[in-house]
């Protein structure tokens, strides 16, 4: 089992190193959330993949000391010092910014680009962590250099073989005890740390193959009882040929709101709005991010559901939209957002590509005409926008067409900033908190001008969000696309139409979902529905099971069916099923009592449905 003494030399800076990555990481996660503790980066439980990192760094180590015929480990382990330090802090910059767990997935399903989008990332990320992190492995590079070259080990000697077995054992032990830590109760993993690691990093096309044909399932059903909702009484002929200003609120859970109960929450703006509108209680996306989540309401339809990105890493992406619809009846389609469309290539997604305007934040950033001081590069204040959105309507009256604009505000996203303000220091729920009391004071102020311009007078207000977040209340849940609870899922949905929802407000407890706003809107407007459509107008009270995913930490699939939520783990094959009705905050799953037969039947069925959404959006390409 002994090692050669140049591969013991680099086994002990690459381990090191290595221990110093993960101690470090839970330092500055500790930094900057302070409230998301505890979690697996926090030490000690930090120390578990550097564990395994020495096991898997010693039988490398073997191996190349067994292949080593031609003497060239030392140029060879070189080379793989400086790329594994390279790709670790690729992996340290990705963490940073989504504040979750580092895991390749997370950059496939982003569709990173290693040159452009990996650097803007890193140089994003840099941090006093990281650059101690960095100046360190610029230390452990020049020991490497002199090693290989002038044969010297300074400061760092290599481990004996002793010290490289006892640690073998040592971490060999470590490893196996965490299958037996309650890693679910306190981090909210389903399995022990490294296997969770290596199943998203390795084996994720194994357990998620969209390809793979699949038999044709019969729906079982969740719950045994049927549920029937009722039809919502509204005068459609009074909103028909109005405008519609849509406002797609980023990443706002509906318990993390006024509606929900959330006293700090400083969405006030919802709670005055939801007494003069038409508020759906419980309403939810079928994808907790937003790429996915705003084609899928702006298509009525599912956008894939493999692993990576529809819209780069995938096949390009298209459907009859929203915007098409509303165009092809008269409407001119506007998009305003104060943050770049490169995220997840979101912009050059074929439905937002035909939209008549889109808001380019580039060319404020590009012409240095923003006042931002804090928070993301790729994002302008929201006043810049709101202009150019009321500049913008001034100038297609005098077409005499009806408008369809929607406004996404960004300043809500992680790492929730604002841009006015360092709000640094703060802990994530409170940066939380201060970006909902920007985005609060700036659509209030949006309402009103929409007001004073007259706008209202002819046009429906739609407030909604693409996307819940998350902050611990499920152990280990905090951001938006790691889960399917309701805090990544539920979020607001409010119609407002001056002189008439203001008149009779209502709350509408229907279960209603992203697919069924595109249809809604449509029959605002007395247009009807596209053919390719999947959802229902809300106001109808119909309901019908829907498919609902998560392809970033976590792969869950899941279906929605009334007040039922079952989802499972494609990895873990933990199961979910929750009563929302009677358990809004899923405090008791009852995924144990599902009769046997019943959830084979479910699994196979969602199985189904992973490959018939693929089979459907590859066929209309």
């Amino acid at each position: 089992m002994k090692i050669s003494a140049n591969s013991r030399y680099f086994l002990t800076i690459s381990y090191i190193f290595m221990l110093v990555f993960k101690i470090l990481l839970a330092g500055q996660y500790l930094y900057s959330v302070p409230n998301h503790f505890p979690i697996l980066f926090v030490f000690p439980l930090s120390v578990i993949l550097a564990a395994a990192d020495f096991i898997v760094l010693f039988i490398s180590f073997k191996i190349l000391d067994f292949a080593n015929k031609f003497k060239l480990l030392d140029k060879f382990c070189w080379f793989l010092f400086v790329v594994a330090g390279a790709f670790l802090l690729y992996d340290f910059a990705i963490f940073q910014y989504f504040r979750g767990f580092d895991n390749l997935g997370l950059g496939y399903f982003m569709a990173f680009d290693l040159i452009s989008d990996a650097v803007a990332y890193f140089l994003f990320s840099l941090n006093p962590f990281l650059d101690i992190l960095i100046l360190f492995w610029l230390f452990l590079v020049v020991l490497a250099f002199l090693f290989v070259f002038k044969r010297k080990t300074c400061i760092i000697k290599p481990f004996s073989d002793r010290v490289v077995h006892a640690l073998l054992a040592v971490n060999i032990v470590f490893c196996i005890g965490t299958a037996f830590l309650p890693f679910e109760e306190k981090v909210g993993f389903e399995k022990d740390p490294l296997f969770e690691y290596f199943s998203t990093r390795i084996l994720s096309s194994y357990y998620l193959d969209v390809n793979k044909e699949v038999e044709p399932v019969e729906y079982p059903g969740i719950a045994d009882e049927k549920e029937n909702f009722p039809k919502v009484e509204f005068d459609f002929s009074a909103t028909k040929g109005k405008n519609i200003i849509f406002v797609i609120l980023e990443g706002v859970a509906f318990e993390k709101t006024p509606l929900g109960g959330d006293k700090e929450s400083p969405f006030l703006f919802l709670e005055d709005l939801s007494k003069k509108s038409i508020g759906f209680v419980s309403h939810r996306t079928v994808f907790p991010a937003t790429t996915r989540s705003v084609l899928s309401l702006s298509c009525s339809n599912y956008v894939g559901t493999d692993y990576e990105s529809i819209t780069r890493t995938d096949i390009p992406f298209d459907c009859v939209s929203v915007f098409d619809v509303f165009e092809k009846n008269g409407y001119t389609t506007s998009f305003f957002s104060p943050v770049l469309l490169d995220f997840d290539s979101f912009g050059n997604a074929a439905p937002i590509k035909r939209i008549d305007y889109i808001f380019e934040p580039s060319k404020v950033i590009e012409n240095g005409a923003f006042k931002r001081q804090f928070g993301t590069a790729t994002a302008i204040e929201e006043e810049i926008v709101q202009e150019d959105f009321f500049n913008y309507i001034q100038s297609v009256k005098s077409e005499e067409k009806p408008f369809f604009a929607l406004y996404f505000p960004y300043w809500t996203h992680a790492p929730y900033e604002v841009p006015f303000e360092d709000t640094s220091k703060l802990s994530s729920l409170e940066r939380y908190y201060k970006s909902q009391e920007y985005i609060n004071a700036k659509i209030e102020e949006f309402l009103t001008k929409l007001d004073k311009e007259n706008l209202l007078e002819n046009s429906i207000v739609v407030v909604a969000a693409d996307h819940g977040e998350a902050f611990g209340r499920k152990v280990g849940n905090f951001i938006h696309p790691n889960y399917l609870f309701d805090e990544n899922i539920h979020v607001p949905f409010l119609i407002y139409a001056k002189g008439l929802t203001d008149m009779e407000p209502k709350t509408i407890t229907n279960p209603t979902t992203v697919l069924d706003v595109a249809p809604t809107l449509a029959a605002l407007a007395g247009i009807e529905p596209e053919n390719s459509w999947t959802g229902n107008n809300m106001f109808e009270g119909k309901t019908k099971p829907v498919f609902i995913y998560t392809r970033a930490m976590n792969l869950h699939s899941g279906i929605l069916d009334g007040n039922h939520k079952f989802f499972f783990n494609h990895v873990t094959g933990k199961n979910y099923y929750f009563d929302l009705k009677n358990d809004s905050m899923e405090e008791n799953n009852l995924a144990d009592t599902l009769d046997a037969d019943k959830l084979e039947k479910l699994i196979k069925f969602i199985n189904y449905k992973n490959f018939e959404i693929n089979r459907a959006v590859k066929a209309s390409h």
